[in-house]
């Protein structure tokens, strides 16, 4: 199966912009017949969040858009493009008391993989692909069956 893109929205660069851009691609997902959406979604949280608070989408008149494209059957890729920043984004360990600092971690724990790319006019888009199938993590022992395997990812059945 090649990609499909299943769909896009233009939000402003405000903070219920995150809450908006959750519940579309929730519904991006459940339309094209995803059933495990909930790691794109915080996935979509944490992207959007950060465009607001570390680019110049966040500052008057600034833009977020999100795109969603179905990999294939069982992997969804998230793409959120912001009106740019002078810094590249990048995952970090935050220490125990910070009250920041870990979205782009919880990004990369959570996705298949990662990454970010530079686009002209200063944009950048930082995209995450995830796992939206029926699936739990692979543990021997534990009545897992391997069908359709990706990564340390494999179908229940």
């Amino acid at each position: 199966m090649s990609a499909r893109f299943l769909g896009e929205v233009v939000l402003p660069g405000v903070a219920q912009s995150v809450a908006v851009a959750r519940h579309c691609v929730g519904a991006m997902l459940a339309a094209a017949g995803h059933r495990g959406m909930e790691d794109a979604r915080l996935i979509v949280s944490e992207l959007v969040s950060n465009c607001l608070i570390h680019t110049a989408s966040g500052l008057y008149g600034g833009l977020v858009t999100v795109e969603v494209v179905a990999v294939d059957a069982e992997i969804v890729r998230v793409e959120v493009t912001d009106d740019g920043a002078d810094a590249v984004p990048r995952s970090r360990v935050s220490g125990g008391d910070d009250c920041h600092g870990r979205g782009l971690w919880l990004v990369e724990q959570i996705s298949l993989k990662w990454g970010v790319r530079l686009l002209g006019a200063g944009q950048r888009a930082v995209w995450a692909e995830t796992f939206t199938g029926v699936a739990v993590p692979g543990r021997a022992g534990e009545g897992v069956i391997a069908g359709v395997a990706r990564r340390e990812w494999e179908v229940k059945r």
